[in-house]
């Protein structure tokens, strides 16, 4: 059996939520699929409960160690360990149905020999969410360039690529910043290839108090650097007058609380825009 897909799991003090990850890995009508944990400087028992995973048997699991110097960095070790053709991120706090890989295998294969295409999403809702298991899994829709799509459900994309496009667009690392936001690479990729978007749900789980997104604004200030690029990145876009302004404001905010330079504060972006926040603060 060749395994086609690398789950990567990056992880940091979670012992107490891999369990339920690790059973619906082992719960897969399909085995084509390595897990690699890539352990982000865990300080409790996640490498003996890993071993113990790997002791079972059950399926392949491949662990890696690194200092503790954030998700992304963890990303970028995962994929450069990666010789799989598909990889796909799923969180230590999340659980995959039965039948994800099963369903990921039928969606790469779609796809494998489109080479403007660079992989494909399912859904990931909580797992208090009830929904109709019969209206979902029915939509595909092939989008080029930014996705812009109306959520018409209570959940989020989750994003399977080929490894050798995903190779192509690591994250920023920069010196003692330890989070970046995931929309900047993902934005990356969609500018250069297309996304089949699915409205399969293959993947559960709800944000933990101790997780990046209980505290995202204060994130963006203590790590400004990935921050303030994605903001300068977004301008890419298309975007209405308003949505600038807002990214203006939050580009000044973040800048300005964390200790960037006039320079960067007034010329980052557009120094028009930031006059006008400027003069809409002072009016106020």
């Amino acid at each position: 059996m060749e395994e086609f897909l690398t789950i990567f799991t990056p992880t940091y003090n979670r012992a107490y939520t891999l369990p339920k990850l690790y059973e619906s890995l082992v719960n897969q009508t399909s085995r084509k699929f390595i897990w690699l944990i890539v352990d982000d400087g865990s300080s409790d028992d996640t490498k003996d409960l890993v071993q113990k995973f790997q002791g079972e048997n059950m399926i392949e699991i491949q662990y890696i160690f690194q200092e503790n110097k954030g998700k992304h960095f963890a990303v970028n070790k995962g994929l450069k360990n990666t010789k799989t053709e598909f990889f796909s991120v799923i969180d230590s706090d999340d659980f995959l149905a039965d039948n994800a890989v099963a369903e990921i295998e039928l969606l790469s294969n779609k796809i494998k020999n489109d080479h403007q295409t660079a992989g494909f999403t399912f859904i990931r809702f909580s797992e208090k969410t009830e929904f109709d298991k019969e209206k979902y899994g029915q939509k595909e829709w092939l989008v080029s360039g930014r996705a812009e799509y109306d959520w018409e459900f209570p959940g989020e994309m989750t994003y399977c690529f080929k490894t050798e496009i995903h190779k192509q667009f690591l994250f920023p690392e920069f010196e003692g910043e330890k989070f970046c936001p995931e929309s900047l690479v993902f934005r990356r990729i969609e500018r250069k290839y297309k996304i089949l978007f699915t409205d399969k749900v293959l993947a559960f789980g709800d944000y933990l108090a101790d997780g990046l997104m209980s505290n995202y604004y204060q994130l963006l200030i203590k790590n400004p650097k990935s921050s303030l690029l994605n903001i300068k990145e977004r301008f890419q876009d298309s975007l209405s007058e308003k949505e600038k302004l807002d990214l203006a404001k939050n580009y000044w905010d973040i800048a300005s609380k964390s200790g960037s330079s006039f320079r960067e504060k007034f010329f980052g972006i557009s120094p028009f825009l930031i006059l006008k926040v400027l003069l809409n603060k002072r009016k106020k």
